[in-house]
């Protein structure tokens, strides 16, 4: 089924998920550790986009969960079904409610620095691993993890705790900053997202963590996994990343298990956003300018990287600079300033294509309800998620609204 017919059955715009390329992904990520490394868990992370069509499949796949919140947790555990020892918990300061759960299900938490020792140890955190810091992505340094030097210190005082410390991780990922951060310069313009990442990055980490392993082993402190994070890539870089990375671990003598963490490499390109041209303008500087029904409410990647846009079908027409805004009563509502693009008229349906990461996942309630989804599996078309409506907005609300429309409108004061 097209896109044109798709967005006509189920309205625009309208998030298209193609579990189909996501299969082929996954096939790809674990076929590549699998070829490099005798023990590889793929664990998928959650935050990069949570739709649950997407992990289901993922689930179905056999790709363990890597989380981030109690609210992903839940997600991974009582939606989706994943079993306690297929869940990594990590993130920079998890919460007593998640600490709770992870230890009753005996998953394996991360712990990014020294003081979350006693919370885990309190919660009753039996599986632990301790993240170690790396040179940060950007201009920056790094906030996540502990010194390399202090590992050793608190992997004893870890046992004082009752808490044995069974893996060690790093925090990889493909965004980071341009320039060292500034109070007179907003943060999104500073953000870049390096797709694909730069090479070497996970073998430098490999290193790291498996150097460290080996030292702790000889003093009596076995580590049995090493987690290596996300950022991955994808193809070729992908196979030749993962083979480097089994010979780093190898040359330090580590033999145990290892843990990826892919988020945009599984997802990025596995969900579009379908979106109609509503109107058009040209401006008083003569920029021609299509305002479609999809703004950065629900693209806010487009705050530091310009998605790609197309026209759903053929459109004839040379292709200009043309500025795509949204809908959102603000100046700043830009999706691109110059994509370019044929001549298009009202109604006509614009793709944005690859916006599977981190997109719908930090999409706002800003504006017009949400958008419903369709996923493509075995070739075939089928709605997953409906338009948001009312309902959905009071869900939560505490107000009584049994009558609340019925009330007679105050009159105006003469």
């Amino acid at each position: 089924m097209a896109v044109l017919d798709l967005v006509a059955a189920h309205g625009s715009p309208l998030w298209l998920v193609d579990l189909d390329r996501l299969a082929r992904r996954v096939g790809e990520m674990t076929d590549a550790w699998a070829a490099a490394w005798d023990d590889v868990t793929v664990a998928y992370s959650y935050k990069t986009n949570r739709m649950l069509e997407i992990l289901t499949a993922l689930d179905r796949l056999g790709v363990a969960a890597e989380v981030v919140s109690e609210a992903e947790y839940a997600l991974a555990s009582d939606a989706v079904g994943v079993e306690g020892g297929a869940i990594v918990v990590n993130g920079p300061a998890p919460s007593p409610g998640l600490l709770a759960r992870a230890a009753e299900d005996d998953a394996l938490v991360v712990l990014d620095s020294a003081s979350d020792l006693e919370r885990a140890a309190e919660a009753g955190v039996r599986r632990a691993a301790l993240r170690v810091a790396l040179p940060s992505e950007g201009a920056e340094p790094g906030r996540l993890g502990m010194p390399a030097a202090d590992v050793p210190a608190t992997v004893r005082r870890s046992r004082r705790l009752g808490l044995e410390i069974e893996g060690l991780a790093a925090h990889r990922v493909s965004i980071g900053l341009r320039r060292p951060l500034a109070a007179d310069r907003p943060l999104g313009g500073e953000i870049e997202v390096r797709w694909p990442p730069p090479r070497g990055r996970h073998v430098a980490a490999a290193r790291v963590l498996g150097a460290l392993a080996r030292a702790l082993g000889g003093d009596g402190h076995p580590i049995a996994t090493l987690d290596l994070g996300g950022g991955h890539p994808t193809g070729a870089a992908l196979r030749s990343s993962a083979v480097a990375v089994g010979d780093a671990l190898r040359a330090e003598a580590f033999g145990g298990r290892l843990v990826v963490e892919p988020g945009r490499a599984l997802v990025g390109d596995a969900v579009e956003l379908a979106c109609m041209v509503v109107a058009a303008k040209t401006l008083a500087d003569g920029t021609r300018c299509l305002i479609v029904d999809a703004g950065t409410s629900l693209l806010p990647g487009a705050l530091w990287t310009w998605p790609r846009l197309e026209p759903a079908g053929e459109v004839a027409g040379e292709r200009r600079p043309t500025m795509v805004s949204g809908p959102l009563c603000l100046d700043v509502d830009v999706v691109h300033p110059a994509a370019p693009l044929p001549p298009l008229e009202l109604g006509d349906i614009l793709v944005v294509r690859g916006v599977g990461a981190y997109q719908e996942a930090q999409s706002s309630r800003f504006g017009d309800f949400r958008p419903g989804a369709v996923a493509r599996e075995g070739g075939d078309w089928r709605p997953c998620r409906r338009r948001e409506n009312l309902d959905d907005l009071l869900a939560a609300e505490l107000r009584p609204l049994v009558g609340l429309a019925a009330q007679p409108r105050r009159e105006a004061e003469p």
